[in-house]
């Protein structure tokens, strides 16, 4: 097995079921409500790992285009935002929970993980050590609006040199992996036992 079939295989055995994982059983409210004020909710924790890893994949790996701008998925999940959420203050996010389609963010999901196992295919071992350019991370952060005003320290952390394996081990995997623990320990502050 080389570092790509890996890749594939743990992706897929974590992004997978991570939906039903996070959201059986809550309620409507309980995905999109704070059962704690400094808690996410747990709908934006899922559109922000979504947004990390569409931005991450699909724009820095490759430059392609983002699952957000195929499919009309901005008007499917009635979310204006196009940056990925990071530094958004608390009534921002209460504001895109309580907006969010549900359906549309399911839909969102299940075609992000598709998109990003077809760029992961798309690659040789040799194509895992080409350095991102800084200057595409910065043009789709700043001009692209994948970085929102007030978090451009994501966007210099993001261009420092990134590689593409570690870009892929950090926005689909690394960043995905602290807040699914998130929107875990927040199912148990709604009373609901991780499945």
């Amino acid at each position: 097995m080389d570092a790509l079939d890996f890749l594939r295989v743990r992706y897929a055995q974590f992004h997978r079921p991570m939906w039903d994982e996070l959201t059986t059983g809550l309620s409507e409210r309980e995905l999109r409500e704070r059962p704690h004020p400094k808690a996410n909710t747990i709908a934006w924790l899922i559109w922000h790992i979504a947004r990390v890893e569409d931005v991450g994949v699909n724009r820095f790996v490759v430059d392609g285009r983002q699952v957000l701008d195929r499919g009309d998925w901005i008007t499917r999940l009635k979310v204006t935002r196009r940056d990925v959420g990071t530094g958004m203050t608390d009534s921002e996010v209460d504001g895109l929970s309580a907006a969010i389609d549900l359906d549309g963010l399911r839909g969102y999901w299940d075609t992000l993980i598709n998109g990003t196992l077809a760029v992961v295919d798309t690659l040789a071992g040799e194509d895992l050590e080409t350095l991102v350019p800084a200057d595409r991370v910065r043009h789709v952060a700043n001009e692209e609006g994948g970085v929102a005003k007030g978090a451009e320290w994501l966007t210099e952390f993001w261009a420092k040199g990134r590689t593409r394996a570690w870009i892929l081990a950090q926005t689909p995997f690394l960043h995905a992996y602290g807040h699914y623990f998130e929107a875990r320990a927040v199912r148990g502050m709604w009373g609901h036992p991780s499945l």
